[in-house]
C-alpha cells in the first residue's frame, strides 16, 4: 500500500471518526476493514493519539445532540448503504452513532409510539403498538431528554383528544343524536377512558395528586360530573351562537325591508 493511499484513508477514518465516535462506521466509510484501525494504532502513537482526540470531539458534539435532537444523527449519517444511522449513548457510556438495531428503539419506533400515543393518551398500547415494554419505554424515555419532551407533548396532544371526545359522546348520548363519522373517541370504554384522564392529569395540567377535600383523587362520579358540566357549557354555547344568527338574520331582514 503506498504512503499516499494509507494517509487519505487515515485522514478519511479520523474525519468519520471525529463525527460518528464509531471505529465500525468510520473503517466503512473509509473503505477499510475493522484490523486496519487497530493495526495502525499499536504501531503508530501518533495515529493512537489522533484516534483518541477524534473519538472524544465525537462524544462532544453528540452529547449535546442527544439533548437537542434526541436520537437524530447529524447532517450526512442519516443511513448508510441503505440501513438507518443513530445517535446512541447512555450517560457513563461512550456515544456514537450507530445502526439502528431491528429489534431496539429506532426513530421510526419512537415516531410510531409517539403517534398512538397522541392518538390513545395510553402509554401501555403505545408501548403494544412497537412491541417494546412499559419499562423500555420509560427506561428509553429517561435517557433521552429530546424524547421525553415530545412524550409529554404527546400524551398532551392524547388528553385533549381523549376528553373532547369523551364529551363529544356524551353530549350525542343525551341528546340523542348520532355520533359523527370521523368520531374522536379511540375503541375504549367509559370507565377505561376516564381512567386514563385521571392518570395523566397531573402530568398534563399539573394538578391531581393532591384533589379533592383530603387530598385523594376524585371519584369516578366527580369525574363524570366534570364531563357533564362541560356539556352543558358546549350547548350553552350553541344556543347562544343560534340566538346571535337569529338575531343576525332579523337584523338583515329589516334591512333588506328598509332598502
Amino acid at each position: 500500500m503506498s504512503k499516499q493511499v494509507s494517509a487519505g484513508r487515515r485522514a478519511a477514518f479520523l474525519k468519520a471518526l471525529a463525527e460518528t465516535g464509531s471505529l465500525t462506521l468510520s473503517a466503512e466509510r473509509a473503505k477499510v476493514g475493522k484490523d486496519w484501525s487497530l493495526w495502525h494504532r499499536k504501531r503508530d502513537q501518533v495515529f493512537a493519539a489522533a484516534c483518541r482526540e477524534a473519538m472524544a470531539a465525537a462524544r462532544a458534539a453528540l452529547d449535546l445532540t442527544r439533548d437537542e435532537r434526541g436520537m437524530v444523527p447529524p447532517k450526512g449519517w442519516g443511513t448508510l448503504d441503505g440501513v438507518q444511522l443513530v445517535v446512541r449513548g447512555a450517560p457513563g457510556r461512550r456515544t456514537q452513532i450507530r445502526r439502528a438495531r431491528v429489534d431496539g428503539w429506532s426513530l421510526a419506533v419512537e415516531d410510531r409510539f409517539l403517534a398512538t400515543l397522541a392518538a390513545t393518551c395510553n402509554v401501555k398500547a403505545a408501548c403494544a403498538e412497537i412491541g417494546m415494554t412499559q419499562a423500555s419505554a420509560y427506561y428509553h424515555r429517561n435517557q433521552w431528554p429530546r424524547f421525553a419532551e415530545q412524550w409529554d407533548t404527546a400524551l398532551a396532544t392524547g388528553y385533549i383528544r381523549l376528553e373532547f371526545a369523551l364529551v363529544e359522546n356524551a353530549k350525542n348520548v343525551f341528546s340523542g343524536n348520532d355520533p359523527p363519522r370521523d368520531n374522536p373517541l379511540p375503541p375504549v370504554t367509559w370507565a377505561d377512558a376516564l381512567a386514563l384522564l385521571r392518570l395523566h392529569r397531573h402530568r398534563v395540567h399539573g394538578v391531581g395528586k393532591r384533589s379533592g377535600p383530603r387530598g385523594r383523587d376524585p371519584t369516578m362520579e366527580q369525574v363524570q360530573a366534570s364531563v357533564l358540566r362541560k356539556i352543558d357549557a358546549i350547548e350553552r354555547g350553541e344556543r347562544l351562537s343560534e340566538a346571535v344568527r337569529a338575531r343576525d338574520a332579523a337584523e338583515h331582514a329589516l334591512r333588506r325591508r328598509s332598502g
